[in-house]
C-alpha cells in the first residue's frame, strides 16, 4: 500500500489536473477541489474578471485565502488538492503583471502554502493536447494556443523562482490510467 502523503496537482487551465485529482481521489479521504470556482460563484466573480487589474487582483488574493483556509482545515493531515496557492500568483502575474504577483507572494498566507508545498509533491500538468482547450462558462479562455503554452511555463517558472520542486507529467501522456500510475509510481519511489 502505498503511503499517503500531500499532494498538489497544478498547471494552467484545460490540462486534466481536475479529472487527474477526480482519479486520484479514491486514495484520499481528505481532499480540496478547486477554490477558485467556489469564490467565484459565491463572490460574484466570471472568467473575464481575470484579466482585469483589479478585479483579478482581488479574485486571486480571494482564491489564495480561500486555499489557506481549506488547507488550515485539513490539520496537518495529507491531502489531494487540486490546484495550490501557487496558481493564484500565477495567474495574477501573467494577466496582471508582475507588481500584482508580488503583492500576492507577499501575503503571510503564502508563505505558509509555499512551506506546505516544499514538504508535499507537486505534480504540473502542462498544456499538450489543444482538444482539452474548452471553456465551461467559469473556466477563463486564452487568446491563442500560445498563450495557453506561455501560461503553462509561467507555472514552471513560479515555482522554481519560490523554490518548490515538482515533477511535469510527460506532455504525450494522454491517458488517464497512464497518468494515475505515473503519480502512483512516484508515490512509491518516495515510500
Amino acid at each position: 500500500m502505498i503511503q499517503p502523503r500531500t499532494i498538489y496537482i497544478v498547471g494552467a487551465h484545460c490540462t486534466g489536473k481536475t479529472t487527474l485529482t477526480k482519479a486520484l481521489n479514491p486514495r484520499y479521504t481528505d481532499t480540496i477541489d478547486e477554490v477558485v470556482r467556489h469564490v467565484m460563484r459565491t463572490d460574484g466573480y466570471n472568467a473575464s474578471h481575470v484579466r482585469h487589474p483589479m478585479a483579478g487582483l482581488e479574485l486571486q488574493k480571494r482564491t489564495l485565502l480561500a486555499q489557506f483556509k481549506a488547507e488550515g482545515e485539513m490539520q496537518d493531515k495529507p491531502f489531494l488538492s487540486d490546484r495550490s496557492g501557487i496558481d493564484p500568483i500565477v495567474y495574477a502575474g501573467f494577466f496582471l503583471g508582475r507588481s500584482a504577483a508580488e503583492k500576492l507572494a507577499g501575503l503571510k498566507e503564502w508563505h505558509v502554502l509555499r512551506e506546505r508545498m516544499r514538504k508535499a509533491l507537486v505534480i504540473v500538468c502542462e498544456p499538450a493536447n489543444e482538444s482539452w482547450l474548452s471553456s465551461d462558462g467559469v473556466r477563463m479562455t486564452c487568446e491563442s494556443i500560445d498563450e495557453w503554452r506561455l501560461l503553462g511555463q509561467a507555472f514552471r517558472a513560479a515555482l522554481q523562482e519560490h523554490g518548490i520542486e515538482f515533477v511535469a507529467i510527460p506532455d504525450d501522456l494522454e491517458n488517464l490510467d497512464e497518468r494515475v500510475r505515473f503519480v502512483e509510481r512516484l508515490l512509491k519511489s518516495e515510500s
